[in-house]
């Protein structure tokens, strides 16, 4: 597990939840600036021991609860590809902001939504199959777009699929507000 050892990300500074472009350019509290959770420390820096890694680690949702329904390791490539993606191809184009806003609200409903679904093992090890394997393809290829698309795609599909447990929780949420 990262535990971003010598970096921003374990330091006590870092506000992990206030974060700008991507969920790992977080707000510096010390110096009131964002950065990088893998940046090098600086002379400020001052280790947290309470700061929750795992958490930092699995903010990828959909794919993190498809691995953790197969007890797959987090450290295989798949995780580390799908973040690089997201941070240095997604987050650095204004473009997909919307789709990525949209996607850090959906994305961890439909995480829970196969977290919690008993029968979803099946269901995750075709996602595996049928498009997060594809998808690998198409980002080694740089094949950028379709990657993307293919990603839409199996989102719009999860999204159908728990249709009636996305629309209870977003209803419960509105009678929060």
């Amino acid at each position: 597990m990262n535990t971003f050892d010598g970096c921003c990300g374990s330091c006590v500074h870092m506000n992990t939840n206030d974060y700008v472009g991507h969920k790992d350019h977080c707000y510096c509290t010390y110096r009131r600036q964002y950065y990088n959770l893998d940046e090098r420390k600086c002379r400020y820096y001052e280790y947290d021991k309470y700061k929750d890694y795992y958490d930092l680690n699995h903010r990828w949702h959909v794919v993190t609860a498809i691995f953790n329904k197969l007890n797959l390791k987090d450290s295989y490539e798949c995780i580390n590809t799908l973040h690089s993606f997201r941070i240095n191809y997604l987050d650095n184009n204004p473009k997909y902001k919307e789709l990525l806003n949209q996607y850090d609200i959906i994305g961890p409903i439909i995480a829970e939504c196969l977290t919690n679904d008993p029968d979803s093992e099946i269901l995750c090890k075709r996602l595996i199959e049928f498009f997060l394997s594809d998808i690998l393809d198409l980002i080694h290829d740089n094949k950028n777009e379709e990657a993307l698309g293919k990603y839409t795609e199996m989102i719009n599909i999860l999204r159908f699929f728990y249709d009636k447990q996305i629309v209870e929780y977003q209803s419960e949420k509105q009678k929060t507000r």
